[in-house]
């Protein structure tokens, strides 16, 4: 072994971490004075979601605004409507928590069989991206079903998720008008 292969084997892998970590609730905010077009663009920003799909995210789906629920936030459509919808409480309005709702609006683009697909290949990976298992050592919330799974990768790991899930979020990487 050479001294330069030697010393590389010392030197700790590079650390990595999530591409976006968690923001804290704002409790300040309330119904009155949200501005949601100012929490949709930070997450088309900061998530990068490519231009030519912005319309489709302000377009069609319906953002409310509300202290009557009792999750932090949801998403959910009417079966055949291609409008969706939001409902999520003002401490929340952030770009994490609406890129975790589109990340379930884009699932519901997806068919059945694209979801299949999906799931084969996003559950070994559970156990072997780097990624997907630094977000599941610190917030194990996506490891209750397939599609909170599908909502947190994109939320916390977004572009940094293996390059094969990519086509499984519609609407929401370059490609992925389809799935």
């Amino acid at each position: 072994m050479c001294l330069m292969t030697f010393i590389n084997a010392l030197k700790p892998s590079p650390k990595i971490s999530l591409l976006h970590p968690e923001e804290m609730p704002d409790y300040s905010q309330t119904c009155d004075g949200i501005y949601i077009s100012k929490a949709i663009d930070g997450w088309l920003t900061k998530w990068d979601v490519p231009a030519e799909y912005h319309d489709y995210w302000r377009a069609s789906i319906v953002i409310n605004v509300s202290n009557d629920m009792d999750n932090p936030a949801q998403s959910w459509g009417y079966p055949g409507s291609l409008v969706r919808y939001i409902d999520i409480k003002p401490a929340y309005l952030n770009a994490g928590v609406i890129a975790h709702e589109q990340a379930h609006n884009s699932y519901a683009l997806l068919t059945d069989e694209q979801k299949e697909l999906f799931a084969a290949e996003y559950l070994p990976l559970i156990k072997s991206d780097p990624y997907i298992k630094l977000l599941y050592s610190v917030n194990n919330y996506g490891l209750t079903s397939i599609i909170e799974g599908h909502a947190e990768v994109y939320r916390y790991i977004g572009a940094n998720m293996p390059e094969t899930l990519k086509s499984y979020y519609p609407k929401l990487f370059n490609g992925g008008e389809n799935g």
